[in-house]
């Protein structure tokens, strides 16, 4: 890579239904100045040697690859949008201080759950459900997802402290897809309880009902 790129996106090449490379290739990104940074692949893996400190943006939709490492490289970007399959690893990966705005898909609740504890300043939080009839204008950024609803997370611990961002800057929580499931329920829940400073929530629903709600 070249050392001063401020600006990268990958994404998968299909040629006849075949993945280009193969599904079996393997990335390094080596780019400290990058302020930008879109991944979406669901063949090739992608790992990160460096800490990225002017990174502003990032959108990474990855099935495979080291979730822990690539994370750890992004701590100071500002704008996160997350679908990771990986199961996390117990070890911290670093603080998001920096971080204002976070996505994530329902098949990545374990790595948001993290990154809020470490996230003080986060101001807007958006959950995107993995159904895949999802209308256009709510996919955005993170599009399909590649795991199946069974990769969701079913069950619900709550969380040994509050969060900090919860106690003193979340404003807007968005959940695109909410499917009332007990989890779902518990999880928006406590966020509510718990967000002091909440101004909006906006709810759609799987079946498209819109609920708008001021705290």
């Amino acid at each position: 890579m070249v050392p001063t790129l401020q600006r990268l996106t990958v994404e998968d090449v299909l040629i006849n239904g075949n993945p280009v490379p193969g599904p079996d290739a393997g990335f390094v990104i080596k780019a400290p100045c990058l302020k930008s940074l879109a991944i979406t692949s669901k063949f090739g893996s992608f790992h990160s040697l460096v800490k990225m400190p002017y990174l502003v943006k990032a959108n990474i939709k990855l099935q495979h690859g080291d979730s822990k490492n690539l994370l750890g490289c992004v701590t100071s970007a500002k704008h996160l949008s997350l679908c990771l399959k990986q199961r996390m690893d117990s070890y911290p990966i670093g603080d998001f201080s920096q971080l204002v705005s976070l996505k994530v898909c329902t098949c990545s609740l374990e790595w948001y759950r993290l990154i809020l504890s470490r996230a003080p300043k986060l101001r807007v939080l958006r959950f995107q459900g993995q159904e895949n009839l999802l209308p256009s204008s709510y996919i955005n950024d993170l599009k399909k997802c590649y795991s199946s609803s069974e990769d969701v997370q079913t069950q619900w611990e709550r969380p040994s402290s509050v969060p900090d961002c919860l106690i003193s800057s979340l404003e807007t929580i968005e959940w695109i897809g909410y499917k009332r499931t007990e989890a779902e329920n518990s999880e928006l829940k406590y966020l509510r309880e718990n967000s002091r400073r909440l101004l909006k929530t906006i709810i759609v629903s799987k079946y498209w009902e819109t609920l708008h709600e001021e705290a």
